[in-house]
């Protein structure tokens, strides 16, 4: 799954443009930069109280109003404003207006959930993602606290958040183009003040939703801190490095090393190169050039902070918007005395100084029979035959014992068959599986609930953010009361004691049963 942040797209053209809308048209009226600039920092009370005072209105104010509008999740209002011929007849005006009338058509009839004392503003395609609101709330402020504290920079309340339903409605609320999200699988996008994500209800297993959020909320940082002129490779690396920083560290955390796979694309050839990203990580051409890219921009920060210090990076960032340029060899020089050039160069060089890594445990080479017996497994279980879907499971994960999934489906079977114990001897211990999975964190969580429950709470936590909506997950591996094939739902067996939790698993048992 992909988080991403489109640059110099039509719409960032579009807003190049409105540079010389505004120089022509905005004769005798105040502070049209002024406003504009306070939009793109995300100032939007201090842009609302300036345009409150305009009496004389123009074409640039007419625009700044409609983008305004945008910003604040106002998407009708802008396309009415953006309807007036002086701005229709416009490129910019059009552009803008397209995207406020198929935002307006995604959002007719959402859900608005503000939490004021929270500073945080969720708007729902879904009413039915009501239940996942208090989680996103959750770790929206954590990661607005933490990440601001880093960066140094404080986001204006509310924080606002689109939950969209599929890519289609990601593309309309926020511009980015449809084949493009579905060539590198964007879930998120922060543009136009705000964060729009696809609810993990829309994918089959979930995904890392809390870092997608934490991710985006940085992006937001960094338009606030810099006007919006940090370049994209600054943009994704300081993004990408902000993941997980805002949080404790979780099981499986340890497998992403950008600096070993940077490496592994440099000496093979495969590199993309931070400076040559094109408009956007989403727009590149294949999945495996966007995880190079994302890899190398995280790389190269990670060396450039390392060298330099974290208040280097707020020193750039201010330089950036204060030169009101997006050259970052500039400020770059400014702040450290070498060019973006000098650094790209002195960051390659490390990475080839670097040495050899170790070879990986051989991956065993996954069994041509191994689809076969998951689907035996798979339609056993839906015919309600636990036993004999556990049997056919184990026989995978004998077959491919690493793979969380498969263990996570043979312990799932002979748990709703009452077998404990054998659900404890197919789920395995955290040596023996590789990459998170919601459903195997949640079973992991429940065998630790009594023993060590400040480590069961980490494993839930974990699980959370990756599949909520999965009943194992959002029960908090409990399966009483789950609705199995051929069993009759009890959804109110069994459910957690903390509010949140109850109604999620309660909403989880309903999804399964419908």
């Amino acid at each position: 799954m992909m988080r991403a942040r489109k640059r110099k797209s039509p719409f960032g053209r579009m807003l190049a443009g409105l540079a010389m809308l505004c120089a022509t048209s905005a004769q005798g009226s105040p502070n049209v930069q002024a406003i504009a600039d306070a939009i793109t920092e995300l100032d939007v009370d201090r842009a609302k109280d300036m345009l409150s005072s305009v009496h004389v209105e123009s074409p640039g104010l007419s625009f700044e109003r409609a983008r305004l509008a945008i910003y604040v999740g106002d998407c009708d209002s802008a396309a009415a404003i953006l309807s007036a011929p002086s701005l229709s007849a416009s490129p910019e005006g059009q552009a803008l207006g397209d995207l406020a009338r198929r935002c307006a058509g995604a959002t007719a009839g959402a859900v608005v959930v503000h939490d004021e004392k929270a500073g945080v503003w969720i708007r729902l395609q879904d009413s039915e993602d009501r239940t996942l609101v208090p989680f996103f709330t959750r770790a929206a402020v954590r990661a607005r606290l933490r990440i601001g504290a880093e960066l140094g920079v404080e986001l204006p309340r509310p924080l606002r958040i689109d939950l969209v339903r599929d890519l289609f409605s990601l593309s309309a609320v926020s511009g980015l183009p449809v084949d493009a999200a579905e060539t590198t699988g964007t879930v998120a996008v922060a543009r136009w003040g705000r964060v729009t994500m696809i609810s993990p209800r829309a994918t089959v297993l979930g995904y890392p939703w809390e870092d997608t959020l934490a991710h985006e909320i940085t992006h937001l940082m960094l338009s606030r801190a810099t006007r919006d002129r940090a370049p994209l490779w600054l943009q994704e690396g300081i993004a990408k490095r902000q993941e997980t920083r805002w949080r404790e560290n979780r099981l499986f955390d340890d497998g992403y090393d950008p600096t070993a796979l940077a490496r592994a694309a440099f000496v093979s050839g495969r590199a993309v190169g931070i400076d040559k990203l094109g408009p956007s990580i989403a727009m590149l051409p294949t999945p495996e050039a966007a995880s190079t890219a994302f890899a190398e921009v995280t790389s190269f920060m990670n060396y450039w902070i390392a060298e330099n210090g974290a208040p280097a990076l707020s020193l750039l960032l201010l330089d950036l918007k204060g030169l009101g340029t997006e050259d970052a060899s500039s400020a770059m020089r400014s702040v450290t005395g070498y060019d973006l050039e000098s650094w790209n160069r002195r960051w390659q060089k490390h990475l080839a100084g670097l040495p050899e890594p170790p070879p990986n445990e051989a991956t065993p080479k996954v069994p041509k029979d191994l689809a076969r017996l998951v689907r035996l497994g798979d339609l056993a279980f839906a015919g309600g035959h636990l036993r004999a879907a556990a049997v056919q499971h184990d026989r995978a994960v004998e077959k491919y014992s690493i793979e969380a999934a498969l263990r996570f489906r043979a312990a799932r079977d002979w748990q709703s068959a009452g077998e404990p114990d054998k659900a404890q001897q197919s789920l395995g211990a955290v040596e023996q599986v590789r990459g998170a999975h919601g459903g195997w964190l949640a079973l992991h969580g429940r065998r630790l609930a009594k023993s060590k429950p400040k480590e069961a709470n980490k494993a839930f936590d974990a699980a959370l953010g990756l599949d909520p909506l999965s009943g194992w997950v959002a029960c908090r591996g409990e399966d009483q009361g789950l609705l199995t094939p051929g069993q009759k739902p009890a959804p109110s067996v069994g459910l957690p004691s903390d509010p949140a939790w109850r109604e999620l698993c309660a909403s989880a048992r309903k999804r399964t049963e419908n």
